[in-house]
């Protein structure tokens, strides 16, 4: 019995410490790869790119609990990484990043997340009155750098 609790103890003790530390995770399914953030109220920021889809559009998506817009709706998103906001707007939890303009927007956000020497950055989400922090652990080795993850997708 006492090595049971021991064990249920030490378990435990590894599942708190886990949660405390999220990473960049990444999973590669059906031609597309995802590279994804989860923090500890249960949000995520999922970086995708479909290289082999027929659609090649990279982009993101974000939960949020407090996050409930309406079919269609504009949510204007910034991402904040060593003080300098990355704007993007989203198509109600998502982003497609077509067009030049908004590839290099993208591109722009997955080098300064590789590049960054904080702990954490920022989602805010002005309307509906969101800022959450997120961890930078491990997104360099999931990028590489964004030439690396982007490639394949227009």
């Amino acid at each position: 019995m006492r090595v049971f609790l021991g064990l249920l103890f030490a378990l435990t003790f590894v599942s708190a410490s886990v949660a405390a530390d999220p990473r960049w995770t990444t999973a590669f399914a059906q031609g597309t790869t995802e590279n994804i953030i989860r923090n500890e109220r249960g949000s995520n920021l999922n970086i995708y790119c479909p290289s082999g889809q027929s659609d090649t559009t990279p982009g993101m998506f974000i939960e949020f609990d407090k996050l409930k817009p309406k079919r269609g709706e504009q949510v204007d998103v910034q991402i904040v990484v060593d003080g300098k906001s990355h704007p993007f707007g989203f198509a109600e939890i998502q982003f497609e990043a077509k067009g030049p303009a908004n590839r290099n927007s993208l591109a722009a956000l997955i080098d300064a997340l590789t590049k960054s020497r904080a702990r954490t950055f920022a989602v805010e989400i002005p309307k509906f009155g969101i800022s959450e922090r997120f961890s930078l652990l491990d997104a360099k080795k999931v990028f590489k750098s964004a030439k690396d993850f982007l490639d394949g997708c227009q």
